[in-house]
């Protein structure tokens, strides 16, 4: 397939963005193949942050470890699925009901199927959310 085909209009390919009236840049698609969800898998592995099992709080505390070390890179669903890791969406809820502050933002992704996927989610760890009660001083 020629470049000019894999971009056009309804292909999933490059698209001109609405600024400027849809001229000018490019929105970037990512791909996310095989290849490098292996590369991650290998990286994450060797900063010692692995799934020892599937259970929710396993993936909660490694998927934290993850992120915290990916740092603004973050984890999109494609490549956490492919470091084992399911229901991405819920462990990220439950990390945030436990005080931890985790950016979603949509990007495109083409994924190891050769599809391209829009809005695919990108969480990026914050850091921790300070106690919303805050500390009393009681004057002792």
């Amino acid at each position: 397939m020629t470049s000019r085909k894999r971009n056009a209009s309804g292909k999933g390919g490059a698209r001109p963005t609405k600024l400027a009236g849809g001229v000018g840049g490019q929105i970037k698609v990512l791909k996310c193949s095989n290849q490098y969800i292996a590369k991650l898998r290998r990286e994450v592995r060797s900063a010692g942050l692995f799934l020892r099992d599937t259970t929710g709080s396993t993936q909660r505390e490694t998927l934290l470890g993850v992120l915290q070390y990916l740092g603004p890179r973050g984890l999109n669903t494609l490549e956490g699925v492919g470091l084992g890791f399911y229901r991405i969406a819920t462990r990220v809820q439950e990390l945030q009901e436990a005080g931890y502050s985790i950016d979603s933002r949509p990007e495109r992704v083409e994924g190891p199927d050769g599809l391209v996927h829009c809005r695919i989610a990108r969480y990026v760890f914050c850091g921790r959310l300070p106690d919303a009660q805050g500390k009393l001083d009681l004057g002792e």
